[in-house]
């Protein structure tokens, strides 16, 4: 069974010719991501997104810290003038926050190289000092 749009003209058919149902246009986000790949995009990253759940709560109970990550969802729209669609080609990106090995502070030289050192002053210590941390006891 066929519906005419009032508005448009536009026969808008519930039915394939075969008699099975007509994937519906998407209105929302949720409705195009389903649509990709005829649902298969949606269905195969079921296991990267259980996967980096997985690493990201590994991440926080390992640093004992909140880890952040990001997934991206990209979907480029390619579309053709001359015969009027489009073809949309997802891609899907998972980040896991990068391993901090503390900090070191450093300035610029005037000839474009860094330095642990600030230019333009002197230093009281040279950069290789031996630190003891043993105690000694001197009885008299």
């Amino acid at each position: 069974m066929e519906t005419i749009d009032e508005e448009t003209g536009e026969i808008i058919e519930h039915r394939a010719a075969d008699g099975g149902q007509r994937y519906p246009a998407a209105s929302t986000l949720s409705d195009l991501i389903l649509m990709l790949k005829d649902g298969q995009f949606n269905a195969d990253s079921c296991e990267p997104l259980r996967e980096f759940a997985t690493k990201l709560e590994a991440v926080g109970i390992d640093t004992g810290k909140k880890a952040k990550g990001k997934i991206t969802l990209t979907i480029e729209v390619d579309y053709d003038h001359d015969r009027e669609f489009s073809v949309l080609t997802p891609s899907l990106a998972f980040k896991l926050p990068v391993e901090k090995h503390g900090a070191t502070v450093a300035w610029f030289t005037s000839d474009g190289r860094m330095s642990p050192n600030k230019p333009n002053q002197g230093n009281l210590f040279g950069t290789i000092r031996e630190i003891n941390t043993e105690a000694r006891v001197v009885r008299g």
